[in-house]
């Protein structure tokens, strides 16, 4: 993949302000110097799946994520990265840069299976060339929300190739945690990061009590 300076900037003030609770200014200096470098490196190594993929913010962000602890072990942990998704992700001020829904409300909900559908309809004229890329499959199975699932996900791809698939799962939870911003819920019985043959979503809004 190639290197987009945007997302690096995008996250480089919310990750300094994570990393002042643990590190001194030179310790956070030589942190970001070494991710960098790390970071334009996983991404030679990924599989192309489109500069303009509508989905490539995804691997962008997985792997600069992943750069901080691949790059500095010595000094920083998988709980630390762990941490600090979590802390990124329930920001409002930088979750409402990707996710602006109340997914309670028909519109927005409609809103967000349209971005999913424009997704997939991507992904079906690229797929010959990206063939690596997230595969979409929909089906009517549910009266509430949105419902679709991949059986082919770059990140877990990457990871599993990379041998750094113990770290597949804290990608996975920050779903779960980017629809709860939108006020909606994600339903989820299988990943591929758990060798299930497929990652499944279920989304409903955070209000809807019993699901059908």
């Amino acid at each position: 993949m190639k290197y987009k300076p945007y997302y690096w900037w995008l996250l480089k003030p919310f990750i300094k302000k994570y990393l002042k609770k643990y590190f001194d200014k030179r310790t956070i200096k030589s942190i970001f110097k070494k991710s960098k470098i790390e970071y334009k490196n996983l991404l030679s190594k990924a599989d192309d799946i489109g500069f303009d993929n509508p989905m490539a913010s995804n691997i962008y962000l997985s792997l600069l994520f992943v750069s901080f602890l691949t790059a500095n072990r010595d000094n920083f942990t998988k709980e630390m990265l762990e941490e600090m998704m979590e802390s990124l992700f329930s920001n409002l001020a930088f979750i409402k840069r990707f996710i602006r829904f109340d997914l309670n409300n028909e519109k927005d909900m409609n809103k967000l299976k349209k971005r999913i559908l424009r997704n997939s309809d991507w992904e079906k004229k690229n797929r010959d060339k990206y063939p690596e890329t997230w595969d979409f499959n929909f089906e009517n199975k549910h009266k509430d929300g949105c419902y679709y699932y991949f059986t082919k996900c770059p990140i877990n791809k990457f990871f599993r190739d990379n041998h750094i698939e113990d770290l597949t799962y804290i990608f996975c939870d920050t779903d779960y945690i980017s629809f709860k911003m939108g006020k909606g819920r994600l339903i989820r019985d299988c990943t591929l990061a758990n060798g299930d043959d497929i990652c499944d979503f279920w989304i409903v809004g955070d209000k809807v009590e019993n699901p059908k």
